[in-house]
């Protein structure tokens, strides 16, 4: 059954969907999510390829919060007051940043230094992050509040086995009879083909996966007109505009001082400082900008509690994407980098990609049953605590062996995590934003995953060496302490009795 034969909601309800209806409107996250699961355990790699220092891989992985940060906020302002009759309100935007994201994957295994690979991977996190927020929106504006959860979990299905499908390429495809052997040309930048081949095959994942989604389901068209009135702001919204305008201009130009000081000294810094703190003042000033910024004065009190929650989440996770991999190639292939043993690391690589794997199996099985065990528990932050709690069991493991199966079951583990990760704050959240403007705050929670990172790749470079030793485990180490803090600050999270029984006991499918 295909989304086009559901009714038109009224303006207070909407209808129940099929499971398939479910299914076909989140088709597109699984290319999307392949895209993700590619970057997420190659670029690295990657990075090292083409000789970038171990110690500035995080500043190298910029492009994901900044554009994540920048773009999905005013994707979701911009597509709360849009409609087409022919495309509707979202899967514009989702098709655009397909597009994007598969061109940046084709060029990406070809780079012929870091910063062209920084380049394209900007390309690439704008297209995957433009395409990401309006499937989360998607939930909010689609199913009632009783499938939600259903929504989340089917979402949060489709970022496992996406990314399973990503990290099970190099393989998948030589059992389909694709040589892995490189030729002379291919050999001038050392990228393998069990990297090139996987992002070729990613590219056209993406589009025909949103094409899917695109062709199987219909958006609901907007009750009344009053998404094209313009929004008049009040005197509190005024002074959230004037306040947060100046804030999020001085915190761009303060991270910009030190990221740049630390590569350039303290006049680049300064230099880099000034223009970013002019340039992003002016660039706020844009009308659509104007809405965000009065959004986050009305934020929901969850969605302001649960800012502790991400911000420990995302200060440890993307040390995990930063140096699994160069982990399990160090310690379990005794190989620390490309030039003292470049067979032994590129087997690291692929086992580091298989690791991943069985992360995303084990977030797909795990997405099956977390709606089951959320109404078990009775609440949700509770059963986000469980599983950041467990996920941090699985980054502590790493330090117990150097055996390549202990990366392998750690990896399992923390899987769970990644499950509630991708979908329970998103829960909590939803039945707490005005319906109107759930694309804007949507695109904002996001933002609470980007700044934490960018306050990562700031300092995680100014201890790696004295604090964690230079050692990519003990990198994974700390992203477990992160965990564990995530899953106290989720008893910040205020929750009542009447959401709990509105949205927990929904199952999956």
């Amino acid at each position: 059954m295909q989304t086009e034969k559901t009714q038109k909601p009224s303006a207070v309800t909407k209808p129940t969907l099929s499971f398939w209806q479910i299914w076909n409107m989140s088709f597109g996250f699984l290319g999307i999510q392949y895209g993700f699961g590619l970057q997420q355990a190659n670029m690295s790699p990657i990075y090292r390829y083409l000789g970038a220092d171990e110690a500035s891989i995080p500043g190298l992985w910029l492009a994901g919060p900044l554009t994540g940060l920048l773009l999905q906020p005013i994707i979701g302002a911009v597509s709360d007051r849009s409609w087409s009759p022919r495309w509707g309100r979202r899967k514009p935007f989702i098709l655009a940043g397909a597009l994007a994201g598969s061109i940046a994957m084709i060029f990406m295994p070809n780079s012929s230094y870091v910063w062209m690979a920084a380049g394209l991977m900007w390309m690439l996190d704008a297209g995957l992050n433009s395409a990401m927020e309006p499937f989360r929106a998607f939930v909010g504006d689609m199913l009632n509040d009783k499938q939600r959860p259903t929504g989340f979990a089917i979402q949060s299905f489709m970022v496992g086995f996406g990314q399973t499908l990503a990290n099970l390429m190099p393989y998948l495809l030589p059992l389909l009879g694709i040589s892995m052997v490189m030729s002379e040309d291919q050999l001038a930048n050392g990228i393998p083909n069990s990297v090139r081949y996987p992002f070729y095959i990613g590219a056209a994942a993406i589009l025909i996966s949103v094409l899917w989604t695109i062709r199987t389901t219909k958006e609901y068209p907007p009750v009344n007109d009053s998404y094209k009135a313009p929004h008049v702001f009040t005197d509190k919204e005024k002074k959230s505009i004037t306040f947060w305008h100046l804030a999020l201009a001085l915190g761009g130009a303060i991270l910009a001082f030190f990221f740049a000081a630390r590569i350039g000294g303290f006049a680049v810094g300064a230099l880099w400082g000034l223009g970013v703190l002019a340039g992003s003042y002016l660039f706020l000033m844009l009308p659509i900008f104007k809405e965000v910024l009065a959004s986050l004065s009305a934020m929901p009190t969850v969605m302001k509690q649960l800012w502790w929650v991400k911000f420990f989440t995302w200060y440890g996770l993307p040390l995990m994407w930063q140096y699994l991999s160069l982990a399990a190639a160090k310690y379990a292939f005794n190989a620390p980098d490309t030039i003292s043993n470049k067979a032994g690391f590129e087997e690291g690589t692929k086992w580091g990609g298989l690791c991943f794997a069985m992360f995303s199996i084990s977030c797909a099985v795990i997405s099956v049953f977390i709606p089951r065990i959320a109404k078990a528990i009775g609440s949700a932050r509770a059963t986000h605590a469980l599983f950041l709690t467990i996920g941090a069991m699985g980054f502590f493991l790493t330090l117990t062996s150097n055996d390549k199966m202990v990366y392998l079951v750690g990896m399992t583990i923390i899987g769970f995590a990644w499950g509630s990760i991708m979908s329970m704050p998103y829960l909590l959240l939803a039945s707490a934003v005005p319906k109107e403007r759930m694309g804007v705050y949507m695109g904002i929670f996001n933002g609470f995953i980007c700044v934490p990172q960018f306050i990562g790749m700031l300092t995680v470079p100014l201890y790696y060496k004295p604090l964690l030793g230079d050692d990519p485990r003990n990198a994974l180490v700390l992203a477990g302490i992160c965990l564990l803090l995530a899953a106290a600050s989720c008893f910040l999270v205020k929750e009542t009795r009447k959401r709990d029984e509105a949205t927990i006991p929904i199952e999956f499918g």
